[in-house]
């Protein structure tokens, strides 16, 4: 057809199922074993995640909705309890019954996403986690049983994605506690797996910082295996305190921050902080947090406040942090986002990826999201064809 053109679906997910760690997690790490269940009930109409993670002194973290500092509890409370599942968290979005229904009566197996992409005109999808998104972002969690669960995870997702017929690419996750630990499951995961990307919530769960040395293994690592650090946040995670200081009960709002604000501080930790500067090869997409924000804040990491000190150099930075994100970082964008255009005007449009978020809520609109994103006011042709396919090939691995 002469209008098909090609796609990459850049942050699809997975819907984990309920036994994942009862099969995968290691015998030595079962005596606390995570409950994890991201699914559809049956129903579009009730999805909603449920995350048990025992703690060590006997307790247990429930999320996605963490700790309320109004009660101090890592527990649904009376308030947080109404907020979440009343005001908000669970509601249907419209049109979501039709997209994911025939989907979640199945459980998303690997077989519909093949279904999925071959109804949809996306050619290949690079697929993240659900509940894993919080799994490990929890506080007093020992290093090497996070990492246990990570592997856990990845172990699943490589049977998952090696039922897909080359379609569905892994990205791995790994847990931020222990760098090398961190290093060898992504070697580990991209050579034996063929996975395309390493991920990382960037919600701090120890002493140390994403622009600490201490990480430097991890980010050499990468560098080396060509793939990109994937900074994709989970909303309400138990180590994210921020959210409930500012913004206790707010759920809603709590997701929003989550996800924008979460990236906004990894890009600061990872320019100002010095690891672009110090591992140039090193790839960066951020993922599921629209694009505006990118033009916006490398101006002001620059101009810090009222603009006073643009045109100055920053003390221990080579380049403006345009020229850093220009050289090394991904936005990946809603296809209809409107920032696609405030970037392209501010960057160009060699660092714009899009994606769907397939299987989530949000993702309902998988089924024309090429649609939405030709339809983008302000953008040539060629720009959005880069947006769909080229970026994505520079970005991901992938050999088509």
């Amino acid at each position: 057809m002469a209008d098909r053109y090609p796609f990459i679906d850049s942050d699809a997910h997975v819907i984990e199922p309920p036994d994942m760690f009862e099969k995968y997690l290691e015998p030595k790490f079962r005596d606390r074993m995570p409950y994890a269940l991201a699914d559809y009930k049956g129903s579009p109409l009730a999805f909603g995640f449920e995350l048990r993670i025992p703690a060590p002194d006997g307790g247990e973290y429930l999320m996605p909705f963490g700790r309320d500092p109004l009660t101090g509890k890592n527990s649904i409370d009376t308030h947080s309890h109404f907020a979440s599942l009343e005001a908000g968290a669970r509601i249907a979005l419209p049109g979501q019954d039709d997209a994911y229904a025939e989907f979640a009566r199945q459980g998303f197996p690997p077989e519909m996403y093949k279904l999925a992409m071959e109804r949809t005109g996306i050619d290949y999808m690079v697929v993240y986690p659900s509940a894993g998104l919080l799994t490990t972002a929890v506080p007093d969690l020992e290093a090497d049983r996070a990492a246990a669960y990570r592997r856990a995870y990845n172990n699943w997702l490589n049977d998952f994605c090696s039922a897909t017929e080359g379609r569905v690419f892994g990205a791995a996750s790994v847990d931020l506690r222990d760098a090398e630990e961190a290093a060898r499951e992504a070697r580990r995961c991209v050579k034996d797996f063929n996975f395309k990307a390493v991920h990382i919530n960037p919600v701090p769960v120890g002493e140390h910082r994403l622009y600490d040395d201490f990480y430097d293994p991890l980010w050499s690592t990468l560098e080396d295996l060509n793939v990109p650090l994937a900074v994709h946040t989970g909303t309400g995670t138990a180590a994210d305190e921020m959210l409930y200081y500012y913004l206790p009960r707010l759920r809603t709002a709590q997701t929003t921050v989550a996800f924008t604000i979460g990236n906004i501080l990894a890009s600061t930790a990872l320019i100002m902080g010095g690891v672009l500067e110090r591992h140039p090869k090193l790839k960066v997409v951020h993922l599921e947090s629209g694009a505006g924000w990118v033009p916006f804040w490398l101006d002001r990491l620059a101009a810090s406040v009222q603009g006073g000190f643009r045109g100055l150099d920053i003390p221990g930075l080579k380049m403006h942090p345009m020229d850093y994100f220009k050289r090394q970082c991904f936005i990946a964008a809603d296809p209809d986002d409107p920032g696609i255009v405030q970037v392209i005007n501010y960057l160009g449009d060699d660092n714009i990826v899009t994606a769907t978020d397939f299987s989530h809520p949000e993702g309902r609109r998988y089924e024309v999201a090429v649609k939405e994103l030709m339809e983008v006011p302000g953008v040539s042709l060629a720009s959005k064809k880069k947006i769909m396919w080229d970026n994505a090939l520079r970005l991901y691995p992938i050999q088509p």
